[in-house]
């Protein structure tokens, strides 16, 4: 999708709707491609939650303060102003233990579960794509909770099931999962793609189309959607950016127009 007939770009209506489940005091983990999750830290940040901390993978910059946004939270520019940087065995040390109050992840296939495949595709020993690893994805069961976000709303990328599963959602469904994550490790609470938002049903916990973007129909979102969402009585509208969110976001946090370049 792009921005046509609409002042702000779907990668902004994201950052904003990813800000808002962000709380003042909280520690999150951000991923490498992450413009989306990082734009989003920092308009929370200026918006209601000064005090929020996040660590960013790869380059281990703890609080950057860099003034304008990058393409990677693994770029080592985000040290820039960070309060410190932490390695890469203690960034694991202190997402595996669950001191991380949320995490924000992508990846190249999404089931209804909410497990995510960084692997590849197709049959692991002749990939028809592969993909970079499991990465930080394997401690999904140790933060309270995570954030889904894709740059593409497709059917091979939102799957009734993923090939490999490098980041265990709800797995199955089943409490057994339950069994073998950190006490209070909630799972997926949010998946923001450029069409919709999705949140989990409690008692399935499978996905349920939340909201539909501005200007997208619910058709098209089943349409792409490579499983059938728990249906709501209601679906409701996303709520768009507001001016002040618009403004924050492009006088002060992507004043390069990052998220207006990104291709959905």
């Amino acid at each position: 999708m792009s921005s046509t007939n609409r002042d702000y770009a779907v990668a902004e209506l994201m950052a904003c709707v990813l800000a808002r489940e962000f709380n003042d005091d909280e520690l999150g983990a951000i991923g490498a491609a992450s413009q989306v999750a990082m734009a989003a830290v920092k308009l929370a940040r200026l918006q209601h939650a000064p005090n929020l901390s996040t660590i960013s993978g790869g380059s281990g910059a703890v609080n950057s303060r860099l003034p304008y946004l990058l393409k990677s939270a693994a770029d080592y520019r985000n040290l820039f102003g960070a309060e410190c940087r932490v390695s890469m065995e203690d960034t694991v040390d202190i997402e595996v233990r669950g001191r991380c109050d949320w995490a924000a992840f992508g990846a190249i296939q999404v089931d209804k579960y909410g497990n995510l495949n960084m692997i590849g595709t197709g049959d692991y020993a002749h990939p028809k794509l592969r993909g970079p690893g499991t990465v930080g994805l394997s401690l999904t069961g140790a933060f309270q909770r995570y954030y889904i976000y894709l740059t593409h709303h497709d059917r091979r990328i939102l799957v009734d099931k993923v090939d490999h599963i490098s980041g265990p959602g709800f797995v199955d469904g089943s409490p057994e999962r339950d069994k073998l994550v950190q006490p209070g490790a909630m799972g997926p609470c949010l998946a923001v793609t450029p069409l919709a938002v999705f949140d989990f049903e409690a008692s399935s916990r499978q996905m349920r189309l939340k909201s539909v973007h501005p200007g997208v129909t619910v058709d098209e979102v089943l349409g792409k959607t490579g499983f059938t969402p728990i249906m709501p009585d209601r679906v409701a509208e996303t709520v768009p950016p507001s001016a002040t969110e618009l403004r924050l976001l492009r006088e002060v946090i992507d004043t390069a127009g990052v998220l207006r370049s990104m291709k959905h």
